[in-house]
């Protein structure tokens, strides 16, 4: 495929409450992370112009893009006037054509202003006259109601509904259905397939290329598009021309490739699978022809055969996956069988994590299970889940440890139950399992957490997925505990896998670290199981 042209409709810089210490924030650090993962330009909104005065924020990001306004195009944070700390709609939109402003965002929850017409009428007809592009984040719009209500108001505008989560799939799908001036952005709505499943349902002109910086990597967002399964026409579309489009104007060329670009980015911006050992340590798998998981999950093509696709198109080697109807559904012994099933279509793609739940299971029953799958089938994964009311090192768990331990096997671990004192418990009774934390990357209070436990327990390991993709957390920790037990996995289908691998390839690692992280460690992790079934041939 082409190089891809990328304009992210979803960018902001400036102070905000509650950063923390390592956070990215500035426009400098904006910068330097579209120069990272190559975006050309973005539309950006200035923090302070929420957290402060609107105008005041307005008027200073003017001030702080002025030198690379071919790249940075303000995105104005703006409320109705009534209240009396905003000007009226004519003297907004004069002000704006005066600075070439052709965007704005509101914010109405935070803003505190209602949804009513006789409030926002006077604004929408003042946007709709020039065909401004208004942005709005959906955790703004506190329920289906009131977001169907606001973009009845605006319904002459185009409209991005920003920041909405895999979770509000029905509901975003019942938005677009009724409303044919709303687009959306992926940089948070993450599920499975989703570009490509809008695409085709209401065609790639409203599917918008959005990034969530500076919190989020900017790398994860074009990862969509990295590894799409769209046409070359339409990947155009949704990576910057429909943002373009909108504007009137945008970025004329991808910045030079920074000095953290190697081999696998360089194939990465080619649209080619990644050219190095690439192994999921993290997945999920759902039977055969299932595009849902029950409550809000809608997993569009989340079978083995529709994993097996997206796997093949970014180069993953092989994937170890566990069921959702076993882990998170708490049926253990059907969960298995979904597993089993998925792992014999393609056994040397898939390899299997078995799920034991002791609140369903006699002991008796458990060890059954040990013996069908760790022994018999090869499974090398233990996954328990933390909707069990027992910690993890609660007796009725103890024999599975210790049959991990004895065969070097290992575990993945979700902390809510017990917190990270429970894991640190079993890995330090047992030294030869292997246990994997979940999520780590999900935030840099719990990636620090983690990582004093890494430094006491050698077998304790960093897996990172999860929908924030957080900006510079996989550098950090690589920092604290090395890159040797850092893990890349995907959480897949309940998110699309493709932005959890962009996140780690767009980083400032080594490619030596790279290769480590994507699949080295996890492979070394593998091969040290002591089980009769051999590995898949790709990585024995």
């Amino acid at each position: 495929m082409e190089a891809l042209i990328y304009f992210d409709c979803n960018a902001s810089f400036g102070a905000r409450p509650e950063k923390g210490l390592e956070e990215r924030w500035s426009r400098d650090h904006l910068l330097e992370d579209m120069d990272l993962a190559g975006i050309a330009g973005a539309l950006v909104r200035h923090t302070q112009a929420l957290q402060y005065d609107y105008q005041h924020g307005n008027r200073r990001l003017l001030t702080e893009i002025a030198g690379c306004r071919d790249r940075l195009f303000p995105l104005w944070t703006i409320v109705p006037h009534q209240a009396g700390d905003f000007p009226g709609p004519a003297d907004l939109l004069k002000e704006m054509a005066d600075q070439d402003v052709r965007a704005v965002a509101m914010f109405p929850k935070t803003s505190g202003f209602p949804i009513s017409p006789q409030v926002l009428s006077p604004l929408a007809r003042a946007l709709a006259a020039n065909r401004i592009l208004l942005l709005v984040p959906h955790p703004e719009l506190t329920s289906w109601e009131q977001a169907d209500r606001f973009l009845d108001i605006f319904d002459a505008n185009p409209v991005l509904l920003a920041d909405h989560s895999w979770a509000s799939w029905r509901q975003v799908v019942a938005l677009m259905d009724e409303h044919r001036n709303l687009r959306v952005e992926f940089s948070t709505f993450q599920a499975n397939r989703a570009v490509e499943w809008f695409s085709e349902r209401y065609g790639p002109e409203r599917c918008l290329f959005g990034t969530g910086q500076p919190e989020k990597s900017p790398g994860a967002a074009r990862a969509f598009l990295d590894f799409t399964l769209l046409d070359s026409s339409s990947a155009r579309k949704v990576a910057g021309e429909n943002l373009a489009h909108l504007l009137g104007t945008g970025p004329k060329a991808s910045p030079s490739p920074s000095r953290w670009h190697d081999s696998i980015t360089e194939a990465t911006r080619r649209g080619l699978p990644v050219p190095v050992l690439t192994l999921d340590a993290h997945c999920h798998i759902l039977h055969d022809a299932a595009n849902g998981a029950g409550g809000p999950y809608v997993m569009v093509r989340g079978d083995a055969q529709g994993m097996i696709e997206l796997t093949r198109r970014m180069g993953v080697r092989l994937t170890a996956v566990m069921s959702w109807n076993g882990t998170v559904g708490m049926d253990a012994a059907a969960g298995n069988l979904v597993t089993a099933r998925a792992v014999d279509q393609f056994p040397q793609e898939l390899i299997g994590l078995c799920s034991l739940n002791p609140t369903h299971q006699q002991p008796d029953e458990m060890e059954a299970q040990m013996k069908r799958y760790h022994l018999d089938l090869g499974f090398r994964g233990l996954k328990p889940y933390r909707r069990s009311p027992l910690p993890y090192n609660h007796p009725r768990f103890e024999p599975w440890w210790e049959f991990g331990d004895r065969h070097h096997l290992y575990g993945l671990f979700h902390t809510s139950v017990g917190g990270m004192a429970v894991v640190a418990d079993i890995a330090g009774r047992h030294p030869n399992l292997h246990c994997l934390v979940a999520h780590v990357g999900g935030n840099y209070a719990f990636a620090a957490e983690v990582a004093q436990y890494m430094q006491k327990h050698p077998n304790l390991y960093a897996e990172l997925t999860l929908t924030p993709v957080t900006n510079g957390v996989i550098e950090w920790l690589v920092r604290q505990v090395g890159p040797e037990r850092v893990l890349f996995g995907t959480d897949a289908p309940m998110r699309d896998p493709r932005p959890q691998l962009g996140w780690v390839l767009y980083t400032r690692l080594s490619e030596h670290e790279k290769r480590l992280i994507l699949g080295e460690n996890f492979q070394r992790i593998l091969r040290a199981g002591k089980l009769p079934q051999p590995l898949p041939t790709s990585i024995a």
